[in-house]
């Protein structure tokens, strides 16, 4: 075994990364990051058990470059005598389909594809080619962005299904060891355009740093583990504050100001985060101005990003669509008290943005409690019939869990085939009255609907022979 293999075998060891008899489902790309993964966890089967399949996916962007890609790795696999499944996909035309960008669609479509093989494999977890210097470069374009501590620290080695092997090892060190093997791949050359943000931080930025500071990268990259620490700690107390300090999509300021300051930021951010369901939008001064509302005067406002306006009307910071602004894109004037009734309703059926806890009860006022609890599935049990608990395959959960209302781009899975439809579709075909669809809510993983309250759950979530662990809901009307 080569010895940076060696190395990165104690990494995943001591990380509890792999194990012997693992099954692994390896994303490929042909770049020199994944053909490092693939010859390093090949290498690893001389001292340890695993179970390979590698999965490339094509997303139809780059033309003859891509093909030239997906032909190298079905070569370089054919040589390894490692399977491999290859997912070809027009990404503009599904990024248009679902409302998300190209990067959002590619992404989510990509991890779709390792989810599909994980499942039908028996798989145990899906290895991606993350490195020390991705995390460098997180860090760093986070901090640029002003994130918080959350954005800043970094990728962790696993989260979820999903294990990093090479998030100890530079790119000097990744293409010295193929160098060392005599082992070719494939170069993107997207990554040499710096008009990319990411690939202006590669190629300039952490360079610089290193002549500066020799080891920059490495060093980051220990920041961010102890700052991972950090942020897990705040963030469980932060969690407390903000089931009190949030009610139906209103956060009450008297709650949040008995809090220190970095635990009222942690609640901005977190509620901002479910109103977006994703942190690129979101930037430190986007918390403060949500935040210098509880010191302004009832009426007062701020824009966010995308059209969001944050209000503050009495004792509470509301949240709601700015295109109910004037014309400019600017907040129009503070509503009348029939106005304000009106948007306070509108809120209490739409701003539902809750992560749920997982092994407890969460509460959710006007609407009930969800009890959830991830268990081992006991093959034996009989699973529930009963119109408001449900079972489901936690394992098939790719971005994690959400209880939200509905969202431009929802789908849901309606058969064993795999076949979506639009959950606008289904809820007109269920003949539910357009004016009780936003007051619905749903447990949610990404787009990807699991479970519509009160009806019909996802068959892409269903419990089967290969289920592991078992997600299970009860959900508890309020009367």
């Amino acid at each position: 075994m080569h010895k940076k293999t060696l190395n990165v075998y104690r990494y995943c060891i001591n990380k509890g990364l792999i194990y012997d008899g693992v099954k692994l489902i390896i994303g490929v790309s042909g770049g020199a990051d994944s053909v490092c993964l693939l010859r390093m966890l090949k290498e690893m089967e001389e001292v340890i058990s695993l179970s390979l399949k590698a999965v490339h996916f094509e997303h139809g962007i780059r033309g003859e470059e891509s093909l030239r890609d997906m032909e190298f790795v079905r070569k370089l696999c054919g040589e390894l005598n490692i399977p491999l499944k290859i997912y070809r996909e027009n990404v503009p035309a599904k990024a248009k389909e679902l409302s998300m960008t190209i990067e959002e669609a590619g992404r989510y479509l990509r991890y779709e594809a390792f989810d599909k093989e994980l499942k039908e494999e028996g798989a145990d977890a899906i290895a991606v080619a993350h490195h020390l210097n991705d995390q460098a470069e997180t860090v760093l374009f986070n901090m640029a962005r002003g994130s918080g501590i959350k954005g800043i620290s970094g990728i962790s080695p696993s989260r979820g299904r999903i294990i990093r092997p090479l998030l100890s090892v530079s790119r000097t060190c990744i293409e010295a060891y193929l160098n060392d093997i005599g082992q070719t791949y494939c170069v993107d050359s997207t990554n040499f355009d710096t008009a990319y943000s990411r690939n202006g931080i590669r190629a300039v930025v952490v360079p610089e740093l290193e002549r500066i500071v020799n080891g920059a990268a490495e060093h980051i990259a220990c920041v961010a583990d102890e700052l991972r620490e950090a942020d897990e700690y705040i963030g469980m107390a932060a969690d407390r504050v903000y089931g009190e300090a949030v009610q139906n999509g209103r956060l009450l300021i008297e709650v949040l100001y008995n809090e220190p300051a970095i635990i009222r930021r942690y609640v901005v951010r977190k509620l901002l985060a479910d109103i977006y369901t994703t942190h690129k939008d979101l930037e430190a001064v986007h918390v403060e101005e949500v935040l210098s509302l509880c010191d302004k005067q009832s009426g007062r406002s701020v824009s966010l990003p995308k059209g969001i306006t944050a209000r503050r009307e009495g004792d509470a910071i509301l949240f709601f669509d700015q295109g109910s602004g004037n014309k400019d894109g600017t907040a129009g004037p503070a509503p009348s008290k029939a106005q304000a009734d009106i948007l306070k309703k509108q809120l209490e059926t739409k701003a539902v943005y809750i992560k749920p806890e997982l092994n407890g009860i969460t509460r959710i006022q006007g609407y009930g409690e969800f009890d959830l609890s991830i268990e081992e599935y006991d093959k034996t049990a009989e699973i529930p019939k009963e119109p408001y608990t449900k079972w489901f395959d936690y394992d098939k959960i790719v971005c994690g869990v959400l209880i939200r209302n509905r969202q431009d781009g929802d789908f849901i899975t309606v058969d064993s085939d795999g076949h979506r439809k639009k959950l606008k579709k289904y809820l007109i075909d269920e003949k539910i009255p357009s004016s009780e669809r936003n007051g619905l809510i749903m447990l949610a993983d990404g787009a990807h609907i699991i479970w519509v309250i009160g009806h019909r759950i996802s068959t892409g979530y269903k419990v089967d022979a290969n289920t592991v662990r078992v997600l299970k809901v009860t959900f508890r009307p309020f009367v």
